[in-house]
């Protein structure tokens, strides 16, 4: 894979924090499908109860989830890529940084962004402002968002670990002629 930029013309390859990212909003993603599923099995309940939700509330809010962590994971991306490019021109090695309260802030920015997504439609579909309310205020503490916000926590901290145990350049495996 290679990226291009504007002022240069030689092919570069796309920096392994930015793919990482990609899989792990993967990862993301199945987790919570599977986690929904799990939700819905175990406590006998659909991922929108509401009536007259219509079928496209859950996928749409879950996907506004998804959006969030894939921003919030290139955005650490690059401040890792940079990070890393500073250390090197000090000489300091790869910076390994544990950032539990962008994590956090992740969970609660997935979480929110479920809830308002899922409200605003569900106020679309019933033709009242107020039915997209009590969506939200009964979907607030309900497991499906709970699990997205949690799960969105999980998913950056294992980004970051990987990341920073991988650092800039990580080991490719070899074949046993390579070594």
């Amino acid at each position: 894979m290679t990226s291009f930029r504007p002022d240069d013309d030689t092919p570069r390859p796309v920096a392994y924090s930015s793919v990482l990212s990609i899989f792990a909003t993967f990862t993301y993603f199945a987790l919570v499908v599977c986690a929904f599923g799990f939700i819905s099995l175990l406590t006998n309940t659909e991922v929108v109860a509401r009536p007259n939700a219509g079928p496209l509330i859950g996928p749409v809010a879950t996907a506004s989830a998804i959006l969030t962590v894939l921003i919030a994971l290139l955005s650490a991306a690059r401040r890792f890529e940079a990070a890393v490019a500073r250390a090197r021109d000090a000489s300091l090695g790869d910076p390994v940084r544990v950032p539990l309260g962008r994590a956090i802030s992740t969970g609660v920015a997935a979480f929110l962004a479920y809830l308002l997504v899922g409200s605003v439609l569900y106020a679309f579909a019933s033709d009242h402002l107020f039915s997209g309310v009590l969506f939200a205020a009964d979907a607030i503490l309900n497991l499906y968002a709970v699990a997205v916000g949690l799960l969105a926590v999980l998913i950056y901290l294992a980004f970051a670990f990987v990341l920073g145990a991988g650092g800039s350049h990580p080991a490719r495996p070899l074949w046993p002629w390579e070594k």
